[in-house]
């Protein structure tokens, strides 16, 4: 490693005659100090004045002379310190006390001073969070280390300026900071040092309660938790914006706090909550999009179908050109024989939400074919025997159902329902791959006009479409969803 002399010339004077004599260095207090001396000389005829650290005396008179490095000199303009280890102990005695940062330069009007003592009280001058007394090394208390970590993590610079006001910047290898910024950034990492102890403090106390006490009689002494100080949540909340590390535990949390303070949200911030609910809304489409597109590349049958539309009703909802609301599932409309067989069961019983009107809704699935393969003249394909099956069974249900609405009717779930027209609607199939087919379906099922037939591809598009003008704040009317009946 460089010697002082070699790594600070521009800043060590050269000594010329009428120099002082050299005081004798202290003593040390302790063992984390060092040995210091002051000399006083003079250049072109200004007094100066620089202080030493000094090693170890050697144990006989004839041993070789304690090492001697420049700890701080001062001019009537400016000080400077170069920090170095005080602790005879340490493997870095005397060297730098920082990894890069070798001095640091104070601007300003000083006093010379003529001896340590002087020195010292000279520095009380300095900033609150610097070192005091020239045998610790001077620089930065060990609290304020931070502080030159980060001017040393972020930039080369090897000195650090230290200056009025109130901003930082870098020129070169000097960095010059405010002095009323660094007293901030003290203050504040002194204020998170004393709230961690605390917090500490009352982590300790509650467990030696919930340890000790607390399993003697749990209702006498109950277990006692922290609580989050006021703003502890929005810290905490400003720092998951950019750290993702988050668990289950974590996520039900929030959950739970949300649900206890929603109330309170809708009193102080009302604005911010149906911000939430819109979020909250919109996440949970693109999760139940992304279900259904998983289960399309599944091709799973009609009781996987069934049980996923029995859990999210809002989907065939969607289908319909009025607001709708689920009766039930698998419901009986009647059809029953003297002998107990012949049920006919619908998939889904829905009801108009206004008029009351009832609907039925019969659920194939993704692989029911719609069309012939074949053209059966020109460009045109016949409807599939699968498809006119799922139209006919529908149908059937819708008389069964209107036939014995009397008795049906009595149950809770059809209290307000009527059968005055009862709305059909069957889901099956993909959308057809070629342009010819897609026409073949449209012509056909536009002559079926009690039962509607909407495609899967079809359902799902219409909740991406929802999702699109959601994510667009409103801003996609553009992308509003297909009549029902296509």
């Amino acid at each position: 490693m460089a010697t002082a002399s070699e790594r600070d010339t521009d800043d060590r004077i050269d000594v010329q005659a009428g120099e002082g004599p050299d005081e004798e260095p202290e003593v040390p207090d302790s063992a984390d100090e060092c040995r210091v001396s002051l000399d006083v000389i003079e250049v072109d005829g200004e007094e100066l004045a620089e202080v030493f650290a000094h090693g170890e005396p050697p144990a006989d008179a004839g041993g070789p002379e304690p090492r001697k490095e420049l700890l701080a000199h001062v001019s009537p303009n400016e000080l400077i310190m170069f920090p170095r280890v005080s602790a005879a102990y340490r493997s870095a005695f005397l060297e730098p006390k920082y990894d890069q940062i070798v001095r640091i330069r104070i601007p300003g009007d000083w006093r010379v001073p003529e001896s340590i003592g002087e020195f010292e009280e000279l520095i009380e001058a300095l900033p609150v969070g610097f070192s005091r007394r020239a045998s610790r090394g001077l620089g930065l208390k060990w609290e304020n280390r931070l502080i030159i970590e980060a001017i040393e993590g972020a930039t080369t610079a090897t000195e650090l300026q230290l200056v009025e006001g109130d901003e930082a910047s870098i020129s070169g290898e000097t960095f010059t900071l405010g002095r009323r910024l660094f007293d901030r950034v003290r203050k504040g990492m002194a204020q998170i040092g004393r709230r961690s102890q605390a917090r500490a403090l009352q982590d300790r106390r509650h467990l030696a309660h919930n340890e000790i006490v607390h399993p003697i009689n749990e209702e006498l002494f109950p277990r006692l938790y922290r609580h989050a100080r006021p703003g502890e949540i929005f810290e905490l909340a400003q720092l998951s914006t950019r750290d993702q590390r988050r668990d289950e535990r974590d996520r039900a949390a929030v959950t739970d706090l949300f649900r206890q303070d929603a109330p309170q949200i809708a009193r102080e911030n009302p604005r911010a909550l149906l911000e939430l609910r819109s979020e909250i809304e919109r996440v949970t489409l693109a999760e139940l999009i992304a279900r259904f597109e998983a289960l399309l590349d599944r091709n799973p049958d009609e009781r996987a179908w069934q049980t996923f539309f029995e859990t999210h009703p809002f989907v065939l909802s969607i289908a319909f050109p009025h607001p709708v609301l689920l009766i039930g599932g698998q419901a009986h409309v009647g059809g029953t024989t003297i002998d107990g067989r012949g049920e006919s069961i619908a998939d889904f019983l829905f009801r108009q939400g206004l008029t009351g009107a009832v609907a039925i809704v019969e659920i194939k699935t993704a692989r029911t074919r719609l069309l012939q393969n074949a053209p059966f003249r020109g460009t045109m394909h016949a409807a599939h025997a699968d498809l006119c099956a799922a139209i006919s069974q529908t149908l059937d249900q819708r008389a069964e159902l209107t036939a014995n609405f009397h008795a049906r009717a009595r149950h809770p779930s059809m209290e307000g329902t009527h059968v005055g027209h009862v709305h059909c609607l069957v889901v099956a199939g993909r959308n057809p791959e070629t342009a010819d087919k897609r026409r073949s379906l449209d012509l056909f099922r536009s002559a079926t006009k009690d039962v509607a037939v909407v495609t899967f591809d079809e359902l799902l598009e219409k909740l991406r479409a929802i999702h699109r003008a959601m994510s667009a704040g409103g801003a996609g009317a553009e992308a509003t969803a297909p009549d029902a009946r296509h």
